[in-house]
């Protein structure tokens, strides 16, 4: 079980499922390309999506695996979505938390100015360092209300951040130069979709927070139309961008059902 987390985020936002899941599965959490104590390319060009892609084809080959259950949130959704695209054959079954299919995502933003603005993100990254120094700026104050604060934060109806949970993301995006390489995801994005070949033919689970202050709930919607396979989505009412880390009890629970069950292709 490989696990891919989002942005501004690494390995540790699958705490909850790391001890879920292990005695039943080889589960891997990865930071990211550029996160954590990976290796951290200076350049743009290093983070273009092909080569987010190719790490975790690398990775599930140096572990010594062909197929794997591929698990992603936010970022890494849209990495895990790629991957069922690119390579069929690696993914036994999708997961994928609060990101929609990649093709309905910049169709949509496009069309409707609620998304464009919740997304307006995407276009500050753009800037050179000047995203980094906000960030960091004030202790940390930008990283620290983004995942505190009542309109975008982690536990509007579940688990709280606790303060050690909070201080571990802040060490890690303290470090030196720690997040320019998240950033950097952001920068090659307009270059690399839409995608020609898009649908996906792996079974998959598509989980949503519905007050995701990031993504509109109908994005998830219409993901439907891309996956020619067993196909279901579950919309959590009250619950926040942050799923896996603020309800992950059902989360884990939703996850086991799929994963337990028979799943097969549509008609």
């Amino acid at each position: 079980m490989l696990l891919l987390h989002g942005f501004p985020e690494f390995w540790y936002s699958w705490r909850h499922q790391l001890r879920e899941f292990k005695n039943e599965y080889r589960v891997v959490a990865l930071d990211l390309r550029g996160y954590g104590e990976t290796d951290a390319p200076f350049h743009r060009e290093n983070y273009k999506l092909d080569c987010l892609i190719t790490d975790i084809k690398d990775i599930l080959d140096s572990l010594g695996y062909s197929k794997c259950v591929l698990i992603g949130h936010d970022w890494g959704g849209m990495i895990a979505w790629l991957i069922a695209i690119c390579y069929p054959e690696m993914v036994m079954k999708l997961i994928v938390i609060n990101f929609p299919h990649p093709n309905v995502f910049t169709e949509y933003i496009l069309r409707h100015p609620a998304q464009l603005f919740k997304s307006s993100y995407y276009y500050f990254f753009q800037i050179p360092w000047f995203p980094e120094f906000m960030f960091s700026i004030n202790d940390f104050k930008a990283l620290k209300h983004l995942f505190t604060s009542h309109s975008t934060g982690i536990g509007r109806k579940g688990c709280q951040l606790t303060a050690e949970d909070l201080e571990a993301y802040i060490y890690i995006f303290s470090q030196p130069g720690a997040l320019s390489g998240p950033i950097n995801h952001y920068r090659n994005i307009f270059s690399c979709l839409p995608l020609k070949h898009h649908m996906v033919t792996t079974p998959t689970l598509l989980l949503w927070g519905e007050k995701d202050a990031f993504m509109e709930v109908e994005m998830a919607e219409v993901t439907k139309i891309y996956v020619k396979n067993y196909f279901r989505l579950t919309i959590l009412s009250e619950a926040s961008h942050w799923l896996q880390q603020e309800q992950p009890n059902i989360v884990n629970k939703l996850i086991w059902t799929f994963l337990k069950e028979e799943t097969r292709k549509k008609d």
